[in-house]
């Protein structure tokens, strides 16, 4: 889906204020862990949040399924592992102290089978009293009845870029039509995607967390309040 906008994903989100995101994604965590050392980011795309959390742990990596996010986020850490793997499937072999899964990216599994699998992978990767931390796409009864639509502009010293997003819902679904029109010094560029996830309601994402031997509690997501924060810790 990112094979054309990945080099402008982190353009487009410039508004996300990243930093205070990691400051209290990092708070959260040694809260619940305070010895933690190492952090795995699943769906961690162009490698932003681990970029700013880094600090604050001894070790850190990263897995997305989009190998042109992976470019970017190689890029900007040259020397951080990143493993380009699904997260209902992935394995590296070893656990963290910390596991994340943000910015709704779970969102993108197709129903409650794969969520289950995706919170049973990551809670696999965790050590014993490792954090899990995953931030929900948004609740059903909060999505705005009918189709919405929003544009934004975004430009740096090399490239300027217009979005407009239409975006409905089909059932338990959600259609996220997105446009581009990019100008760079060597001319235009236009670009068309389209992200399908799935609403989830708090019976769901509890069942997956509870099917994979997890006690969650929800906290307020970083994103506003029509989506949670689900977090648990590893017995």
């Amino acid at each position: 889906m990112f094979d054309r906008s990945a080099h402008l994903y982190d353009l487009i989100y410039g508004f996300k204020d990243y930093e205070q995101e990691a400051s209290d994604l990092v708070t959260v965590v040694h809260e619940r862990n305070p010895g933690a050392a190492s952090l795995l980011d699943v769906a961690c795309g162009t490698g932003e949040h681990l970029r700013l959390v880094r600090p604050a742990f001894a070790h850190v990596e990263g897995v997305d399924v989009e190998p042109d996010m992976l470019a970017v986020a190689r890029a900007k850490l040259p020397d951080v592992a990143f493993t380009e793997a699904d997260m209902r499937t992935f394995d590296l072999g070893r656990t963290f102290d910390a596991v994340t899964c943000l910015f709704s990216s779970v969102g993108y599994v197709v129903d409650i089978g794969e969520l289950r699998a995706a919170v049973a992978r990551m809670t696999a990767h965790l050590a014993p009293g490792g954090v899990l931390v995953i931030d929900g796409w948004i609740r059903p009864d909060a999505w705005r009845p009918g189709g919405n639509v929003m544009a934004q502009c975004e430009s740096d010293e090399e490239t300027a870029v217009a979005r407009v997003v239409r975006s409905r819902r089909d059932g338990d679904r959600t259609h996220l039509e997105m446009r581009y029109l990019v100008a760079t010094r060597d001319g235009f560029d236009t670009i068309e995607e389209t992200h399908v996830l799935t609403l989830f309601g708090d019976e769901d994402y509890r069942s997956a967390f509870e099917a994979a031997g997890l006690d969650p509690e929800v906290l307020p997501g970083p994103m506003g309040p029509d989506r949670d924060r689900y977090l648990a810790v590893r017995p």
